[in-house]
């Protein structure tokens, strides 16, 4: 088959953007052609996928997003796709990946009624209506089955239009048998000495997942000396989370490092995930962690929370969150022995199923094909 994959920007650190590229692989690995259209390619193109740019234009994110789903049905015809799947939320997809939360519940549930009625809340519910819509044949691929009872409560959407996943984690993420040299090594070269106790923050989107409570988080735990250093991993605009950082006085403390690419060196040599996220779909990195060795602490917000506590790999704090609540539960996490979080991530990694995503969406795309 010749699969068109449709995202509106693609750029290498996202999570959204590492799923479209692992199925467009494991398409590809299964025989079939992939062709990727996207609004812009940041980074390295791969070899074996052919990227479309589209061109398009507009004053906001929402003018481009909307002004990339109408051209994109004409730059996409010359390619005669046998399926249409889109990682962003458009009209006329066969397939839709959704990454995404319902947008539906967070302007009736978590922002004022006026939110609904301007240009940018009209422009993505319209998207999302025709995907999820009860009369749209738009098929949906899930990997959050809370986020599939939301989609169904706003839109009405037939079961037998939605699949769901299970999670897909990378398996270089796994503690490796040197663990404790590579842990070591990699501490020793960011002059980290073995009692520093480093705070992990991963995730581009720095508003959504919680920044500011993690900063506040880990501002307390500092100011009692259980905890040395504040890493954030992550592509975003930072220089409000930076004058906040200086303002509790933790800016010598705190690093905003950026994209980077081994993500899993600072998995493996971290003491705590902190992600005290808003709302996320699922929460990747939680898992990500886990099979490190590293305890998390985060919200219940994230779909994939439930894997931490039935791991007991960590604190899940509810929503809405208490400030003074997730600061305890990161003090906890971090007084506790790391070796028990490590011989529990170790299990989790062995035995639990999060590895397949890219291979079972693409046999679902082949049995729609």
């Amino acid at each position: 088959m010749h699969l068109g994959f449709a995202l509106f920007k693609y750029f290498p650190f996202g999570g959204l953007q590492r799923d479209m590229l692992a199925i467009a692989r494991a398409c590809v690995a299964r025989g079939h052609q992939v062709s990727v259209f996207c609004g812009g390619w940041e980074g390295d193109q791969p070899g074996d996928i052919t990227v479309v740019e589209v061109p398009v234009r507009g004053i906001t994110n929402h003018a481009r997003d909307a002004a990339f789903a109408r051209a994109l049905p004409e730059a996409a015809e010359p390619y005669s796709l046998d399926l249409l799947v889109g990682f962003n939320k458009m009209p006329g997809l066969d397939v839709y990946y959704a990454a995404d939360s319902c947008f539906a519940e967070k302007i009736f549930q978590e922002r004022s009624w006026y939110y609904r009625f301007l240009p940018r809340a009209r422009c993505y519910q319209q998207m999302e209506q025709a995907v999820f819509g009860s009369t749209a044949k738009t098929r949906s691929l899930l990997i959050s089955e809370p986020e599939m009872a939301v989609y169904q409560k706003y839109y009405h959407t037939p079961a037998s239009r939605l699949r769901l996943l299970p999670p897909g984690i990378r398996r270089d993420r796994v503690m490796p048998d040197d663990y404790p040299q590579r842990r070591a090594s990699f501490r020793n070269a960011q002059g980290w000495g073995d009692t520093d106790r480093i705070v992990l923050f991963v995730g581009s989107g720095f508003r959504t997942k919680g920044l500011d409570r993690a900063l506040r988080a880990f501002a307390a735990q500092h100011a009692a000396g259980m905890a040395t250093r504040l890493l954030i991993l992550g592509k975003d605009k930072s220089a409000q989370f930076e004058n906040l950082a200086n303002g509790l006085g933790i800016a010598d403390q705190v690093a905003f490092l950026g994209g980077v690419d081994n993500v899993s060196d600072y998995l493996w040599s971290a003491d705590v995930l902190l992600h005290p996220a808003y709302r996320e779909n699922t929460g990747t990195v939680l898992l990500e962690a886990m099979v490190a060795g590293l305890p998390v602490v985060t919200t219940d917000a994230c779909g994939y929370a439930h894997y931490v506590s039935d791991e007991k790999m960590g604190e899940v704090v509810a929503n809405p969150v208490d400030q003074q609540l997730l600061n305890a539960a990161l003090g906890r996490v971090l007084s506790q022995p790391a070796a028990q979080w490590r011989e529990r991530g170790q299990h989790f990694s062995r035995t639990a199923d999060i590895y397949d995503m890219p291979v079972r969406a693409a046999e679902l795309l082949e049995n729609w094909g």
